[in-house]
């Protein structure tokens, strides 16, 4: 098994077999199944869980995601758990995907958002399963208050207790409850006041933080390539904190997703919304996983 599907760690008190589910949800695998060397990991897969009644070789490959995904749902609430959650309760039935965009790629000092949506404004969550210790979350809130607006905790139910008492009341705090659902137990209050601008610079791509200045200033410095980075985040630095969040996110949210990856999204069981809301790899790609969820494994 973890010579085909990439190790995952997993808890003491849960079948090694579970641990394995979580990396078909990653874009590895869906590259995997872009190239059709699907079949065999899933099978295997399914063997070891075979007590579980798996679908029909015959059965399309949505429906095998759905399979495993419930499995995880009720045995092993993983981190994918959470962000596909978020991807389906929090943003694809609030949002629209030509208006906002939602990534797991941006980074404030040494951490790394779990998931972070920005659409007026941009909004951070880190999730803390029932796996994770609360070890670094200081340090975590203080790096994502140097460029989000709000702040988001996302845990267990059994843990909220511990979230309350541990963090600042300007952080939210969202459980998800037995059923999967996530209910809001505090609302995050607006930090944009207080991002730092030079970390929100940093969020953007040359084109993005480009646009960003001229918007700003009406100009973008006149400097060789080689010195366009540090001009351009000294004239970002001299905004105010909010104003430079804005400009942030009015750039970031550009990325959003093309037509094959939209319909890509569109098209994906809900167990993998997430998984599919994070791929960019080729559109070749993207429109060969659109066609084979719908068709038998095998």
């Amino acid at each position: 098994m973890q010579a085909i599907l990439s190790n995952h760690p997993t808890s003491a008190a849960t079948p090694p077999a579970l641990g394995c589910i979580a990396p078909i949800f990653r874009g590895p695998f869906l590259e995997r199944i872009a190239r059709g060397a699907h079949v065999e990991a899933l099978l295997e897969l399914a063997d070891s869980l075979s007590h579980f009644r798996p679908p029909s070789r015959k059965d399309i490959l949505s429906d095998w995601f759905e399979f495993f995904y419930r499995l995880l749902l009720e045995k092993y609430r993983c981190e994918y758990v959470y962000k596909n959650a978020i991807a389906t309760k929090l943003f694809l039935s609030r949002h629209s995907l030509h208006m906002s965009f939602m990534t797991d790629e941006l980074r404030s000092a040494g951490s790394r958002a779990d998931v972070a949506i920005l659409n007026g404004t941009s909004t951070v969550y880190e999730i803390k399963t029932k796996y994770d210790s609360f070890d670094r979350l200081d340090a975590q809130v203080l790096d994502y208050g140097k460029i989000f607006d709000r702040i988001y905790i996302v845990t267990t139910g059994p843990k909220v207790d511990l979230a309350m008492q541990a963090l600042d009341p300007s952080v939210g705090i969202i459980a998800m409850r037995d059923n999967g659902a996530l209910g809001t137990i505090r609302e995050a209050l607006s930090n944009k006041q207080n991002v730092h601008p030079g970390a929100v610079f940093d969020c953007m791509r040359q084109g993005e933080f480009c646009a960003a200045v001229r918007e700003a200033r009406g100009f973008v410095p006149n400097v060789p390539n080689s010195q366009l980075y540090t001009k351009c985040r000294e004239v970002f630095c001299s905004l105010s904190p909010a104003v430079a969040h804005d400009l942030m996110v009015r750039q970031v949210k550009k990325r959003g997703k093309g037509k094959a990856f939209v319909d890509l999204i569109d098209k994906a069981p809900p167990s993998l919304k997430h998984a599919c809301l994070s791929f960019s790899r080729s559109v070749a790609m993207a429109n060969a996983i659109t066609a084979k969820l719908q068709e038998p494994l095998i």
